[in-house]
């Protein structure tokens, strides 16, 4: 008597040590999808196998609580992802919002997921940075989604690109390495083959152009110092002019904080009084006691 647990992501997949088991009989619960189904012998109550893919299923449960031996699918690492990719193509074939959307409509909601991002690593808390790369990671799959429609390339050809990347700059995935790497010389041998894989006419070449000023600059000024660059050649209105945007964006920062504080004072005075939906007279009028 066994139990045969399906991967639910990949139910047409039976596992190698179960195939010899169906010929002798088996039952389905209904939990299997038509798809399996089909592929399954015919099934008979009371089989001496039963297939599932829900191991919380009753009637695996009764099985498993009377000793029966249990036969799963081996979990993949990424599979997740597949079934990620699969619900960001459902969404698509809606026909909703998702189509409207194009790579300019949706690149401030990729810089906001990124700054949720740092916020989460900033506080420290696990469940929020898992929330917030699953945001980011939808961003990777809308835009891949958006360039599929278009017949430029999908998902699978951006994971690919990765793979070979990582491969590519990373020598010892490829050379059975044993033990702990040199540090050092792993980010050498990184540095030498993206500089062969990008053949660059100058050192400050491939530097994102759209980041905020302050970090545009100091990028610049990094990579020509790692070229050799003479510091004493830097621009000193370079250097002065991202002192002084970083000092206005401190104030600024500063000033936003302080108006955040005040609007969340006067909705927690409003709440306490059962004002649930503040108008315009009501924010003047708590505004001033806050």
């Amino acid at each position: 008597m066994t139990v045969v647990l399906l991967d639910p992501l990949r139910p047409t997949t039976v596992p190698l040590e179960a195939v010899p088991l169906l010929a002798g009989g088996i039952e389905i619960t209904d939990c299997v999808p038509e798809s399996a189904r089909m592929l399954l012998p015919d099934p008979v109550p009371g089989a001496p196998v039963l297939i599932s893919t829900d191991p919380t299923h009753p009637a695996v449960q009764v099985r498993i609580a009377a000793g029966e031996r249990v036969i799963t699918s081996p979990r993949v690492a990424g599979e997740n992802l597949v079934e990620a990719a699969e619900v960001m193509d459902r969404l698509w074939g809606y026909g909703g919002w998702e189509v409207t959307q194009t790579h300019e409509s949706l690149a401030h909601y990729l810089v906001e997921e990124t700054y949720e991002v740092l916020d989460a690593i900033a506080s420290a808390n696990p469940d929020d940075l898992r929330e917030e790369l699953g945001d980011l990671l939808l961003q990777v799959l809308f835009h891949s989604r958006i360039a599929n429609a278009a017949g430029r390339f999908d998902v699978d050809d951006v994971a690919g690109a990765l793979v070979a990347k990582l491969v590519h700059r990373s020598p010892h995935l490829s050379e059975d390495a044993v033990g702990p790497i040199d540090i050092a010389e792993q980010e050498r041998a990184w540095e030498v083959r993206k500089g062969a894989e990008k053949a660059r006419g100058s050192c400050v070449d491939g530097i994102a152009a759209s980041q905020p000023a302050t970090s545009l600059a100091a990028k610049v000024i990094q990579r020509a110092g790692k070229a050799g660059f003479p510091a004493e050649l830097v621009p000193a209105e370079l250097v002065l002019g991202a002192q002084q945007v970083t000092r206005a964006e401190d104030e600024l920062r500063t000033a936003t904080n302080t108006f955040t504080a005040r609007v969340r004072s006067v909705e927690a005075a409003a709440r306490a009084d059962g004002v649930m939906q503040l108008t315009a007279s009501d924010w003047i009028r708590y505004w001033s006691r806050a």
